[in-house]
């Protein structure tokens, strides 16, 4: 699911949200800040679509659902690496 057109008319002061996300990441360096942000700048948007903005802007995920979905084989081979580290 590609959701990156879904917030490309979010604008403030002529610039649209993923730069303004571009310029918050510059300047503030975390993920979680520049989502406050975000929801600062734009109070319409929810925690999630704030959330999904940024997963969009700087990861390759299209969506916050492919961004989530892409934790479980991390988090699986994380606990696989933890079960054989246990087992030596």
């Amino acid at each position: 699911m590609d959701n990156t057109n879904k917030y490309l008319h979010i604008k403030h002061e002529g610039k649209n949200v993923y730069e303004i996300v571009d310029e918050l990441m510059g300047k503030y360096k975390s993920p979680l800040v520049t989502i406050q942000k975000i929801r600062e700048i734009f109070p319409q948007l929810s925690l999630i679509e704030a959330k999904e903005v940024v997963i969009i802007k700087t990861s390759e995920h299209k969506s916050l659902y492919d961004y989530q979905g892409s934790l479980f084989p991390d988090l699986q081979r994380f606990l696989n690496e933890e079960n054989d580290n246990n087992n030596l």
